[in-house]
């Protein structure tokens, strides 16, 4: 048995038949597209003489019955899934933890090498040395006019010296603020707040936000002003009547 889908020429051909030649033919269609039988459709063809078998089978397609609903998830279901969804943002999270695991301790064994790399680099040598001999020439140039050349020389060696002292100076202060610095950082400790569980809701303005009361300023000055002291004469006058 194969169903058909009835074409208005099939209703047609339906409506010109007697009572007695529908009651022979069973589940005739009402409207257009419903399933109808192909047995049917031969035997409506012998009873209606003025429409063939191909006249009717005009335009018809095979009956494709509509997909079944969905049907709703069992409260069982939905328990598993949200288990289920709950266990892996929890593997998730364990897995991000382990990733960020080994980039903190990478960060801390960074950090320790650059406190270690704090020392005399080749280049900073090479530019206290070049610092310092230019000063000595230029100290010496300066002193181009002077009679007595060993003078000079000694004008230019105390003169490098002098540089040479200052810029080892200077970079040991700068050695010591950096350590004091990473010392003092080092010390810090983090403070964790917990202030709720994100509900995915906006969070309620907190009172550190929330607006003071504004405080106003009635003069300046070493006694607070002219303004402020007629404030508070005024004020007292005030107080002195209500009482």
């Amino acid at each position: 048995m194969v169903l058909l889908t009835t074409t208005p020429r099939i209703l047609s051909a339906i409506s010109t038949l007697s009572s007695r030649e529908r009651s022979t033919l069973p589940d005739l269609p009402n409207t257009v597209s419903s399933p109808i039988d192909h047995n049917t459709v031969i035997s409506l063809s012998r009873l209606t003489r003025e429409n063939t078998l191909n006249t009717l089978l005009r335009g018809t397609q095979v009956y494709q019955p509509p997909a079944p609903s969905k049907p709703p998830p069992t409260p069982e279901y939905v328990a598993l899934m949200s288990r289920l969804r709950k266990e892996q943002e929890q593997r998730e999270y364990a897995a991000l933890l382990s990733k960020q695991g080994p980039g903190i301790a990478a960060g801390l064994d960074s950090e320790e090498q650059d406190q270690g790399s704090d020392d005399l680099s080749p280049s900073l040598v090479l530019n206290i040395l070049l610092s310092v001999v230019m000063c000595a020439l230029t100290m010496f140039y300066l002193t181009r006019w002077w009679h007595n050349d060993g003078v000079r020389v000694l004008m230019s060696l105390g003169t490098g010296l002098i540089v040479g002292i200052a810029e080892v100076t200077v970079y040991a202060a700068y050695l010591r603020k950096v350590k004091e610095s990473k010392d003092k950082e080092r010390k810090k400790r983090e403070k964790k707040v917990f202030i709720g569980e994100y509900t995915g809701e906006a969070p309620p303005v907190p009172l550190s936000h929330m607006p003071a009361h504004k405080e106003e300023i009635w003069g300046r000055g070493v006694n607070g002003g002219m303004r402020r002291r007629i404030r508070e004469k005024w004020e007292k006058g005030q107080d002195d009547k209500t009482s």
